[in-house]
């Protein structure tokens, strides 16, 4: 960075900070000299720290996010070592970063929680910055009208937590942990899906930073092409920094889990599929079935707290197999719910992938047998390896439910029919055979996919924030969708500064 150049920046600092459109970083779309991607990532870094001090960190620092993976109990697969990782405060500070990046050319990548594991989704290498938005955790009310302003960097059990004390509640994660931002983004499955719909279903209006510096708002009535398109189309179009959610009286849960014989899988499996079938007319009942080597792990949840056993459940009630409860029968609310199911995997590498399926019994067993013989050539589970899959139920009231909500809907494409969005997990140490692993994921997600094909029951659709990386996730929204996302990817980033250098994601670049 030559030092006329720097000197110019400082010069004008105060005047980018106190607008969100900033003529001087676009007066010409990269560096007058061509550099590598180190030496753009480096200026980046550099302009980034001359502008905001100490809230600009970097890889050997530790208040950054490889450091901060090693320590917490999430898969450092989601954290690389980055040139450089910005704090910002506020929507402006976003814009100026953004000035930055596309001045410099630099790769970057935006990060909310870091929950999504696939590598270079809210990551980059050296070559790259990271945006951090965790201290946009600002939170406000309106009683008026129900509606929940919060910003990108909180989680959901933040979320909860604040909005019981105020005797409402909003559908979202099902984990505490998960962010708010990458969640709607990607589409966002709550725990009760099928009574509200997706989480991008709850949202009434975005903030959206802009690839050119402009700060934007959109909501059904305001910009309504950019808005649906965000309820999915993950980060095309530009930085989210506030959400407004809409609210409901608070909501009080029913729930337990239990552990079952692995060797039952077969009347477990049956009683899943009844058990799907009866949530169809009982839009508050809500399950899920997680196959592990060593146990099945059942979660029963419902929207209410009935009296009566609710009669959806009644086919787990007549298994014979049940090893003990680990979640005892509970009255709560979502945030004790999401407490107490919120997954905490040892501290290891993650890969995760999702299959879209009709319900069918006879699927679900190949399945289980696919994944059976692919599980024993992985090392044991004493190793720390656990390949583990999870049925997860969606009727056809959740495609409804985005569609008749009055915002102009989403833009997922979800078809109105019972489905299953299988998703399959592996965790393994930090020092285990990658090669070895993502062989095993490969082998199964090919076998999986098969199965369903030739069955006839495969569904289009993956949910972004369950898919791998490699799925094609966009292209499953359906033709109209796509040409959506496409069309307001270009008239809102004119410049493709979301294409060209953000580091990773499901882009518009891939279709």
């Amino acid at each position: 960075m030559s030092f006329s150049l720097l000197k110019l920046f400082r010069s004008t600092r105060s005047r980018l900070l106190s607008t969100t459109k900033h003529s001087f970083l676009r007066q010409n779309s990269t560096m007058s000299v061509e550099k590598t991607a180190l030496e753009r990532a480096v200026a980046a870094r550099d302009l980034l720290k001359s502008t905001f001090g100490q809230r600009v960190t970097t890889a050997d620092d530790p208040a950054s996010g490889p450091m901060v993976a090693l320590t917490t109990p999430w898969s450092t697969t989601c954290h690389l070592p980055s040139a450089a990782y910005f704090q910002p405060v506020s929507s402006a500070e976003v814009s100026t970063a953004l000035s930055i990046i596309t001045k410099t050319q630099s790769k970057f990548a935006v990060r909310a929680t870091g929950h999504n594991p696939n590598p270079g989704f809210s990551s980059t290498r050296e070559d790259g910055v990271i945006i951090d938005l965790h201290r946009l955790d600002h939170k406000s009310f309106d009683p008026e009208t129900g509606i929940a302003s919060v910003g990108a960097g909180n989680t959901w059990g933040e979320v909860y937590t604040w909005l019981e004390g105020k005797g409402r509640s909003v559908m979202g994660g099902r984990y505490e942990e998960i962010g708010v931002a990458g969640f709607v983004l990607g589409g966002g499955m709550p725990g009760f899906v099928n009574l509200r719909g997706m989480g991008c279903d709850q949202v009434r209006g975005f903030e959206v930073v802009l690839g050119d510096g402009h700060v934007v708002y959109c909501s059904a009535d305001v910009r309504p092409d950019l808005y649906r398109a965000l309820k999915g189309g993950g980060s095309n179009f530009g930085v989210v920094t506030k959400f407004d959610l809409q609210t409901y009286p608070l909501l009080r849960t029913q729930y337990t889990v239990s552990l079952f014989k692995t060797e039952d899988y077969a009347n477990i499996i049956e009683a899943s599929v009844a058990a799907h079938k009866e949530m169809e007319t009982d839009a508050k009942a809500a399950y899920f079935t997680n196959f592990h080597r060593d146990f099945i792990a059942i979660g029963q949840l419902y929207a209410d707290t009935p009296k009566e056993e609710p009669k959806a459940f009644e086919p787990f009630r007549k298994l014979e197999s049940m090893m003990a409860p680990v979640v005892p029968k509970t009255d709560g609310t979502l945030s004790t719910l999401a407490q107490a199911i919120g997954h905490r995997p040892p501290k290891g590498k993650r890969v995760i992938f999702t299959i879209s399926t009709k319900v069918d019994t006879d699927l679900y067993l190949a399945i289980h047998k696919i994944w059976q013989d692919v599980t024993a050539t992985l090392p044991p589970s004493t190793d720390g390896t656990d390949l583990h899959y999870t049925i997860q139920p969606v009727t056809s009231a959740a495609a409804r439910a985005g569609r008749d909500n009055g915002t102009g809907g989403n833009a997922l494409g979800l078809e109105e029919v019972s489905q299953n969005w299988c998703v399959f997990t592996l965790e393994y140490p930090r020092n285990g055979d990658d090669a070895v692993h993502q062989g095993a994921m490969d082998r199964i997600y090919e076998q999986v996919k098969k199965a369903a094909e030739e069955r006839g029951l495969l569904l289009d659709f993956v949910c972004p924030t369950f898919a791998d990386k490699r799925q094609h996730v966009l292209r499953g929204f359906g033709e109209e969708n796509v040409g959506l996302i496409k069309e307001v990817a270009g008239k809102y980033d004119g410049e493709e500064v979301f294409q060209k250098l953000q580091y990773g994601g499901f882009l518009v670049r891939d279709l």
